[in-house]
């Protein structure tokens, strides 16, 4: 418990303590009129700080009184009728108000939750299609004040109208959207591309959150393209290529690797360099292995075994280098049988 609440019900302890000791009083000296009222108030603070629990110290505290009246008060119909009257006033004042304070409670939460959450919020109406309401980081995010986004067209953030409807019917065909990414126009026309989820509420209008994923987006088709890039170069290389680890386990090799030696891509990935070698102890020959590393490159002779078993004499130049963030080896396999044969 919250030491506000704690406070609160403490105040509502000795408020309600010195009531029943006026209650008491009054009816000793024959003042029933007045005191009944008092009841009213701490009601309305336990409603206030606990409504959960209103209802159970409305009842509580109705017995109380009933208990007050008819240990204390003259035996009097008119007064016993009365207090039956207050009791369940009490009572139907704190079902009222605890139903009440909770609702508030809630709503409070909820527009807790809407504005400090860190992703944009919009609620819209699914009739006029116009924003509602907007929490501080969706206007953030699009370059609004929080008022100038409410009662704004939604339609006016859209960059693609063909994501629009596509949205719009998924909506309305599924009633909800999960992660979606669209294109959307700030204040300033400028265009961010947002992660969106939308569900339609039990109220009716749709409530769309959003993340920014301007920046994530952007290097991923950096990447997308640099991989592009790198494809293109490594399968139009004009020597074999073969990218595997310091123990030779392959990680990616080219199309010249592939028209060399027969195996396929998926083959190669499931080989080791050394498993190529017609003799394993001329591929990166052990004397030689802490010279590479430490120089980064070695070029020497070697004789590897094809798929359909013949041998072709080769020179490869391995230099070291990073797949994925890992070391890795690249070593460009050059024909050397032609030469040989020269």
């Amino acid at each position: 418990m919250s030491p506000r609440n704690t406070l609160w019900l403490s105040v509502t302890g000795l408020l309600t303590l010195g009531i029943i000791l006026i209650s008491i009083y009054s009816l000793k000296n024959g003042f029933t009129d007045i005191f009944p009222y008092f009841y009213i108030l701490p009601i309305l603070m336990i409603a206030w700080c606990c409504p959960r629990y209103a209802v159970y110290f409305t009842v509580v505290l109705g017995w109380v009184f009933l208990g007050i009246v008819y240990l204390y008060g003259p035996a009097s119909i008119q007064l016993y009728a009365a207090s039956m009257a207050f009791f369940y006033i009490f009572v139907s004042l704190g079902v009222v108000l605890a139903a009440f304070s909770t609702q508030v409670v809630q709503e409070r939460k909820y527009r807790e939750i809407f504005e400090t959450s860190q992703a944009g919020i919009l609620t819209i109406s699914r009739e006029t299609r116009k924003i509602l309401a907007a929490n501080r980081k969706a206007a953030s995010i699009l370059g609004y004040a929080s008022d100038e986004l409410s009662g704004l067209d939604f339609g006016d953030l859209w960059f693609d109208s063909k994501q629009e409807v596509a949205a719009i019917k998924k909506i309305r065909d599924e009633g909800t959207i999960a992660e979606m990414e669209v294109a959307l126009r700030k204040k300033d026309r400028t265009v961010i591309w947002v992660l969106v989820s939308a569900a339609v509420s039990k109220e009716g209008f749709t409530v769309l959150s959003f993340m920014d994923i301007t920046e994530g987006k952007r290097m991923k088709d950096e990447l997308i393209e640099s991989e592009l890039r790198y494809r293109t170069l490594f399968d139009g290389a004009s020597d074999a290529i073969i990218l595997h680890d310091i123990d030779g386990k392959i990680f990616e090799a080219n199309v010249i690797a592939s028209r060399y030696l027969g195996y396929t891509k998926k083959e190669f990935m499931n080989k080791s360099l050394y498993d190529l070698a017609v003799v394993p102890g001329t591929m990166f020959p052990s004397d030689e292995v802490k010279q590479f590393t430490a120089r980064g490159h070695i070029l020497f002779e070697s004789e590897l075994r094809k798929k359909d078993g013949s041998a072709m004499k080769v020179e490869i130049s391995s230099r070291v280098t990073e797949y994925f963030g890992m070391p890795a080896v690249m070593s460009t396999i050059r024909d050397l049988s032609e030469r040989k044969l020269a």
